[in-house]
């Protein structure tokens, strides 16, 4: 079996006070008891994360196939500038937001963006600098100095993704990872 992955991501490259909106975030999970208040080894990779807790069987859309057996089954909370990706090595497609073209197959660059020097993506096409947010992708990816990743856990209702669009206040990206 491999792991997948959905992370739930801010609009925004750099989120303003993301460690005090993740606390936030966090303990609002907590309250609705979704995940668990003490950090676990129930994450891929290095870390800790918050195991997933009874009241998430509210927030899902399958709660039979909630992860509870599972050792990965955790939510880990990402506070650094990140890009989320599908776990997939490729972008179907990647539509310029200024002149619609399709340069998913182009040889275009994320390293400004990761290094934090700008928040743009320049279009190997047009040469027109844009937000990294106003292209499409798809698979859909997510980029931001914040997330949230569900290990392992069946898809969200959409009033907990309704909820994160309120608690964070701004449009939020979902992305799926599988492994």
């Amino acid at each position: 079996m491999s792991d997948y992955s959905i992370s739930i991501v801010p609009r925004l490259s750099n989120y303003p006070e993301n460690e005090i909106k993740a606390k936030e975030i966090l303990d609002w999970l907590i309250s609705l008891d979704i995940v668990e208040a003490n950090p676990t080894d129930c994450i891929l990779g290095e870390g800790n994360g918050y195991a997933i807790s009874q009241g998430a069987m509210k927030v899902v859309a399958h709660p039979k196939e909630l992860p509870i057996e599972l050792s990965v089954n955790g939510l880990e909370i990402t506070t650094e500038r990140t890009v989320f990706d599908t776990g997939e090595n490729f972008t179907e497609q990647l539509i310029c937001p200024n002149c619609q073209e399709d340069i998913a197959f182009e040889d275009w660059d994320l390293e400004s963006w990761s290094s934090e020097k700008s928040d743009d993506l320049t279009c190997n096409a047009c040469g027109v600098q844009s937000n990294i947010h106003s292209y499409t992708f798809e698979p859909q990816m997510g980029f931001s100095n914040l997330g949230f990743t569900f290990w392992n856990w069946p898809e969200l209702k959409p009033e907990i993704l309704k909820g994160f669009e309120e608690k964070l206040n701004c449009e939020i990206d979902i992305v799926y990872r599988h492994l």
